[in-house]
């Protein structure tokens, strides 16, 4: 926002800065030259646009750059608490759980002529 002010001032400074140098080349009168008259509103108003529009480029440049930059805080943030997440993982002791007990066979065929085929896993 502070660049757009700074922006603005200066255009308007520059639109002043010429509307004094073409009143001292044009001898105009000492009345004329001192006050805001038609030739100063003139220009102003030709100023106007192109500083609207230098304004909100910068402006929507800024917000692009805004949410580019949030997005990599996201990421950063995200980065650090799986490293913290990590680095507590391996400092805590570990608890070890009792042993499972082996898993049931699964029943890989069932006739009635003869007895079930059990499959074993191979863990």
């Amino acid at each position: 926002m502070a660049a757009s002010k700074i922006i603005a001032v200066a255009v308007t400074l520059l639109v002043v800065g010429c509307n004094f140098v073409v009143c001292q080349e044009e001898n105009s009168s000492v009345s004329e030259a001192r006050t805001f008259g038609h030739h100063f509103l003139k220009r102003i108003s030709f100023a106007i646009i192109p500083g609207a529009f230098v304004i909100g480029a910068v402006t929507t440049l800024l917000a692009a750059l805004t949410v580019v930059s949030m997005k990599g805080l996201g990421v950063g943030v995200i980065l650090l608490i799986l490293t913290i997440g990590q680095l507590l993982s391996k400092s805590l002791p570990h608890v070890h759980a009792a042993p499972l007990a082996a898993p049931l066979p699964v029943v890989y065929s069932h006739t009635h002529a003869q007895q079930p085929v059990w499959l074993e896993k191979e863990w």
